[in-house]
Parts: C-alpha cells; sequence; structure tokens
C-alpha cells in the first residue's frame, strides 16, 4: 500500500503542479488581456479626444468657408461701388476744372484719348480682351471749352 500511496501522492503532486501551472498561465493571459484592455481604453480615449479636436477645427474651418462664400457674394457688388464712386469723383473734379476754366495747362479730350490708348494697350498685354470705353463722357474740345453755356432756371445766382 505503501508503494500505491506514494505512487498516488506522486500521481496528486503532478496533478496539482499540473493545475498550478494551467492557473499561472491563466493569471499571466488576464494580465495580458488587461494589459490590453487599458492600451486600447488609452487609446481610445486618444482618439475621442483627437476627434473632438479635429470636429472644432472641422467646424472653424465651415465657418471660414461660410464667410468667405459671403464675402465672394458682396466683393462684385463693393468692387462695382468703389469703381464707380472713383469714376463719379474724378468726372467731378474734372467737370469743375473745366467750368472754373483751369483747365488751361492741359487738354482733356487729349487726355481722355491718351487714357483709352493706355487702357487699350494695357488689355492687349495682357492677352484680355478690349474694355468698352463707351461710357466714358464726351469731352468738349478747345474750341467748345471756351463757349459759356447758357445759363438755366437751376443754376445757382453768378457771384
Amino acid at each position: 500500500m505503501e508503494g500505491q500511496s506514494k505512487a498516488d501522492m506522486d500521481a496528486m503532486t503532478s496533478q496539482l503542479r499540473e493545475e498550478k501551472n494551467n492557473a499561472l498561465a491563466r493569471e499571466k493571459e488576464i494580465n495580458a488581456l488587461r494589459f490590453k484592455v487599458k492600451a486600447q481604453d488609452e487609446a481610445g480615449k486618444m482618439a475621442a479626444s483627437e476627434n473632438e479636436a479635429l470636429g472644432k477645427e472641422l467646424e472653424s474651418r465651415e465657418e471660414e468657408v461660410v464667410e468667405l462664400k459671403l464675402a465672394k457674394e458682396t466683393f462684385g457688388a463693393e468692387k462695382t461701388m468703389a469703381v464707380s464712386g472713383t469714376k463719379v469723383v474724378a468726372r467731378w473734379v474734372l467737370m469743375r476744372e473745366w467750368h472754373n476754366h483751369q483747365t488751361d495747362s492741359w487738354d482733356p479730350a487729349v487726355a481722355l484719348e491718351q487714357y483709352k490708348t493706355v487702357k487699350t494697350t494695357k488689355a492687349e498685354l495682357l492677352g484680355l480682351p478690349a474694355p468698352s470705353l463707351d461710357d466714358e463722357p464726351e469731352i468738349p474740345g478747345p474750341a467748345e471749352a471756351e463757349k459759356t453755356p447758357e445759363a438755366t432756371d437751376d443754376d445757382p445766382p453768378a457771384e
């Protein structure tokens, strides 16, 4: 019996060691899985944080696009208004000078022709179509400029 009990004891010891090794292997596997879960949680948190930052940046870019679209829509009108305003002021100054006979040093008709030539040449050099200068004012020649215009009812009284 003693041989059998020793054999039983050896078998039990062997079985116990095997179970102990299995338990240690499972514990190592569990710890490795816990580590992976922890790493994935951290990666998830980092991805969520990055996603939030990218969402804010996307929102900012979308706002910028809306602002640029609005600016694009109004730019043409603003440019046209600015150019028209500049033309009005320039014409007003020229007409005032002509009306006050301050055009002795230059000929407005020649200056207008030079202006048209410069604009046309510049367009040709840039490969653009020639500008339409039909809406430019008619400037009287030197003989017409010397004539005194007839007074009308809405003119202010002469000083």
